[in-house]
């Protein structure tokens, strides 16, 4: 049995005891251990905890529960150190053990004991492992002429030691390099130019004069002892070097000293360099010393014969694709592509296979032999290298086209670099199906993402946040640039996870393979020319195959794939010939623990994704938990975590049950058990919220909180317990639970969060506002700590708010100032135009009336520069009662008359319910009939649509309006006025009308009587029942009863009305 992460430390025991550390995290041999227990009885139980911060440091944790007392040892082939908390082996390759636990520990010659007592105990054995790199702790700066002076430095480094040469900047290539730098140890650079960039920051500089005496000068800077020199002559800068560092001994060069003698190699490897002359070409030494392989130098070659032949064998590709057209599909049109191609006995690659061979000289093709090959070169596809004894067509061949120090230092972080603890592929592809890579150990989980899926940001955000190995395109536009959904992939994210990236596109491939290294990736695969889409996806699936159940290198797997038709050759591998995807030795690991680690790793990058993401999320973890499940994986705590992951992406409710189960089958210690309960009442509580089940939600939120500090974000679920509180009509239990959330953020030191809580109690304060300026004065005070403008906003507004309330006028226009220039620097239109309003009616109330209307006139100016009719009607509103205040009733009318009406036309009608008494006042005061027959009509609009607490006051109002109206104004207006209302409220059958509109109906029916003078016992009656249904509101009887003559202002002689 093995215990620990799928892609951590790892623990194995056989019966019961542990015997062996597995440290494939880094890639180092298993760790030997013995361990010995003498108990007959009892209970153990068992725990791994792991951490990452640089090194892997992974915790067994052992409980005792024993009827007697025993004794526990460890065999460990290393001497042990005791220390104040236990014993410590100091092992090789950087790996560390310790043991320590309640009880004390004593060292023995081969390892350690620990004597148990009876009743509960426990024990902990502590692994940490650090990575190594096979980098030397120095890197060498120079110009690309600087050739010789670099060689003879790097000469007296041992190991690889980056060599920076200086060209024109770039910033992705610097930030990349630092980075690599920094985490493989590099500490100092000696310097032979002159440099003034970031890309050594932080580190030791040494700067050399590379004059005459450079060797010893670079000895003695560098290494102790005296040099035992090795001279070479000018103009073999790259084989000296590889002599160099094969012997030991530092260059010197001299124009009489013979050619050092060549290292020889009996490995499967050769390292090809083009011979430019530039610094550059000595990596390719130092990588043919680091990895024992022949090194062979061959010459510059010409690439535009070869540039001329690719363009032409991409035109005959795209001219027989567009031949065979959609018809044939699959392997078929894989074969009739190949024969369109070969036609008339042609070969296809002749050409191209001539153009190349004829840069390589035949004894450069016979050093390298049968030899597996990285070529440095400037852009030679080797691959096509064909002659009468030597065919390097299924050759494996790495190209290092661009940037060799960054190829070479990638590889070799990533051969220290601890494991991820997962693994993904990302697929954007329309066309193929998912590869399986979960075989023999090696676990893949491939992401498809193809239409609204697929697009730059999910490509960036996928990238950074998870351990992402291989990424795969075939997605291209017209210009044959990569299209992720209907985005054009304009720039690269950071790749830092280092995947080998596949990508099918006719653009150079030295090129786009070079910005993809830059972005971080550790190989590019990429094609010569395009390949249609169908062929790219069937290649790429043999490709990740390969690359991930085989664990092949990259360059041995886009070779002998057994693609028909030879569509294999159009591919080429960016990169060294050893690139490759992380191995697995060990082999330890189910897919169904895999499945649980990468389903946990989606869920923990599910919390803070972009929304659009969190579908495809949820949709993997749910395939990843079935994977689980049918592996017999659903039986660890891992498995109920992935279940929660789910629950919080708004899974299927039944899976709240689920957790129940198997937190139940599981019977984890309460320490262990709590949070996951804890987590899972808050996850259901969010949905029965979000459902508006409130009653269900607190329900679960206060069973969470009773776990205590288990509840993950117990302060979090207190102030979602306020607000359902308040709901339930229990302000003193919602006032607690704020206050107790308060006090975990600040014994937190959650400043951010405390300020939130701070804000939820100033409105559960309600009618207290003494103790809301208390809370809002605290507030502010953490908000100008955490220098948060828009807090610190919202609670002076908040001060202004209390203070009008309490009378406090001068102490509430101060707070409202100053949140005016917070949110106005926010650049807050809506809140500033709130405060704004509110310091508008301190001012009225304080009798500043002239200041009240410039407050009014800017609300209404910022109301209508955001645009939103509800605020436009209300300053109008407001200026209108500034104006009416200053005795301008004319003007008040105006705006009364804009909010009502503004009110109605959109559609506001509570609004416009609540403004019709300012408007029906201020016609009176105006003595303006015009604008109460205005009134009577836009609330009779009001009453066709309004619900009965709006209508039943607005009625009354109504009719009062057209009461006055009728009384004041001319004969002509009360004709039209009359006429208007019936036809734009009361037209129709009365019927069918709704109640409080066939009240209206009916009131112009006695109004109509009354004023042609025939009020007569039937029109009085039902005058009368109308007040009687109306609850006397109306009073219309004793109204009519004074005959229109005597009431009206203008009716000398009676009225007349035509309908």
């Amino acid at each position: 049995m093995d215990l620990g992460a799928p892609h951590g430390i790892r623990f194995r025991f056989e019966a019961g005891l542990l015997r062996a550390v597995l440290l494939d995290v880094h890639r180092k041999p298993p760790l030997p251990v013995s361990e010995h227990l003498t108990a007959e009885a009892g209970a153990r139980d068992l725990l791994v905890d792991e951490h990452r911060d640089g090194h892997v440091r992974t915790v067994l944790k052992q409980r005792f529960d024993l009827p007697a007392p025993a004794e526990w040892r460890l065999t460990v082939a290393a001497p042990g150190t005791e220390t104040g908390d236990g014993v410590r082996f100091a092992l090789s390759d950087h790996v560390s053990l310790h043991v320590s636990g309640s009880s004390p520990c004593t060292t023995l010659d081969d390892g350690v004991r620990v004597a148990l007592p009876a009743g509960e105990s426990e024990l902990h054995v502590t692994v940490t492992s650090a990575p190594v790199y096979g980098v030397a702790d120095t890197a060498v700066v120079c110009r690309p002429d600087q050739t010789q002076a670099a060689a003879v430095v790097l000469s007296c480094l041992p190991g690889f030691a980056p060599l920076l040469v200086v060209e024109d900047p770039d910033p992705r290539l610097d930030q990349r390099l630092a980075h690599l730098l920094h985490q493989t140890g590099v500490r100092r650079a000696v310097l032979l130019c002159d440099y003034d960039g970031d890309l050594l920051d932080g580190l030791d500089l040494v700067r050399l004069s590379p004059d005459d005496d450079l060797t010893h000068t670079a000895w003695r800077a560098l290494r102790e002892g005296d040099p035992d020199v090795l001279d070479a002559p000018p103009g073999t800068e790259v084989q000296a070097l590889h002599t160099a560092l094969h012997t030991g001994r530092p260059l010197r060069f001299a124009a009489s000293a013979p050619m050092p003698e060549p290292v020889g190699s009996d490995t499967d490897e050769a390292v090809l360099v083009e011979d430019t002359g530039t610094a550059h070409t000595l990596v390719a030494a130092q990588y043919a010393h680091h990895r024992r392989a022949a090194l062979v130098t061959a010459p510059v070659p010409d690439l535009t014969e070869v540039h001329r032949v690719v363009a032409e064998e991409q035109d005959r590709v795209t001219a027989a694709a567009r031949a065979i057209g959609d018809a044939v599909k699959g392997i078929g049109f894989v074969e009739a592509l190949w024969r369109y191609l070969s036609a008339g006995d042609h070969d296809p690659f002749a050409a191209l296979e001539a153009v190349v061979t004829a840069q390589v000289p035949a004894e450069v093709v016979h050093a390298v032999g049968d030899r597996r090959l990285t070529a440095f070169t400037t852009g030679l596809p080797y691959s096509f290298v064909r002659t009468d004894d030597a065919n390097w067509t299924r050759k494996p061949i790495g190209h290092v086209a661009a940037d060799p120090t960054l190829v070479v230092l990638t590889e070799l972080y990533g051969e220290g670099a601890a494991r991820e603890p997962g693994a993904f592929s990302l697929l954007f592809d329309t066309t193929a199906p998912e590869p399986d890579g979960r075989r023999v150990g090696h676990f893949t989980h491939p992401l498809v993402l193809s239409g609204t899926d697929a697009s730059p940001e999910a490509l960036a955000t996928l990238a950074r946040d998870l351990p992402v190995e291989l990424v795969f395109f075939n997605t291209h536009g017209d210009d044959d640039g990569i299209v992720l959904g209907d985005q054009p992939l304009s720039t690269i994210p950071d790749l830092g996870h280092r995947p080998i990236v596949v990508n099918n596109s006719r653009r150079p491939w030295t090129e786009v393979g070079r910005e993809f290294l830059r972005a971080g990736a550790r190989g590019y695969i990429g094609t010569l020319w395009a390949i249609p889409p169908g062929l790219a996806s069937s290649f790429a699936t043999t490709v990740a195959h390969r690359l991930t159940a085989e664990e092949v290198p990259a360059a041995h797997a886009v070779v002998n794939t057994g693609t028909p038709g030879g569509i294999e050759r159009s591919y080429l591998y960016l990169g060294t010939v050893n690139g490759r995807l992380d191995e697995w030795r060990d082999r330890s690991t189910t897919d169904g623990e895999a499945a649980l680690a990468e389903a946990d790793l989606l869920g923990r990058l599910a919390r803070t994704c972009p929304a659009p993401l969190t579908t495809v999320l949820h949709r993997e973890i749910t395939a990843l938990r079935h994977t689980a499940e049918q592996r017999g994986a659903a039986d660890t705590p891992s498995y109920v975590d992935v279940l929660l992951a789910e629950l919080a992406l708004g899974g299927d409710p039944a899976l709240a049950d689920r957790v129940d189960a198997a937190l139940h089958e599981l019977d984890l210690p309460e320490e262990e058990a709590a949070p996951r309960r804890a987590l899972r009442h808050e996850l259901t509580g969010r949905a029965h919220e979000e459902r508006g089940e409130y009653d269900a939600a607190l329900a679960d939120f206060e069973k969470c909180v009773e776990r205590g500090d288990a509840c993950r974000d117990r302060a979090d679920v207190l102030l979602r317990m306020a607000h359902l509180l308040v709901r339930q009509d229990r302000p003193e239990d919602a006032r607690r639970a704020a206050l107790e959330a308060c006090e975990v953020f600040r014994t937190r030191g959650a400043r951010a969060r405390l300020v939130e809580a701070i804000g939820v109690l100033g409105e559960l304060s309600g009618d207290d506002h003494e103790s809301a300026l208390r809370y809002a004065a605290e507030g502010h005070e953490v908000a100008v700590e955490l220098q948060d403008r828009r807090k610190q906003a919202e609670f002076k507004l908040e001060e202004c708010l209390r203070h009008h309330h309490l009378g406090n006028l001068d102490a509430a226009i101060e707070a409202g100032v100053a949140a005016v220039e917070l949110f106005r620097a926010e650049h807050d239109d809506a809140a500033e135009l709130t405060v704004v309003r509110e310091l508008g009616a301190c001012h009225r109330d304080l009798g500043e009336l002239e200041t009240a209307q410039h407050y009014a006139t800017v609300g209404l100016a910022l109301a209508e520069r955001r645009g939103a009719p509800a605020d436009i009607a209300a300053c109008h509103d407001e200026l209108g009662r500034v104006l009416t205040s200053r005795g301008d009733h004319a003007k008040a009318l105006d705006h009364y008359r804009h909010a009502v009406e503004l009110s109605v036309a959109k559609g506001l009608w509570t609004q416009g319910a609540e403004l019709l008494p300012d408007l029906a006042v201020g016609a009176v005061r105006a003595n303006d009939p015009g604008a109460l027959w205005t009134t009577a009509l836009c609330g009779g609009l009001i009453c066709e649509v309004a619900e009965r607490s709006t209508w039943a006051t607005v009625v009354p109002l109504v009719v009062d309006s057209m009461k006055r109206a009728i009384e004041v104004g001319p004969r002509e207006l009360t004709e039209r006025g009359m006429t208007d209302f019936a036809h734009a409220v009361t037209a129709g059958n009365r019927d069918e009308m709704p109640f409080q509109v066939g009240v209206l109906a009916d009131v112009v029916v006695v109004l109509l009587a009354w004023l042609m003078d025939r009020t007569d016992r039937g029109i009085i009656a039902f005058a009368r029942e109308l007040d009687r249904t109306t609850g006397g509101v109306l009073n219309l009887e004793n109204y009519i009863a004074v005959p229109f003559a005597q009431r009206s202002r203008h009716a000398a002689h009676g009225w007349t009305h035509t309908a």
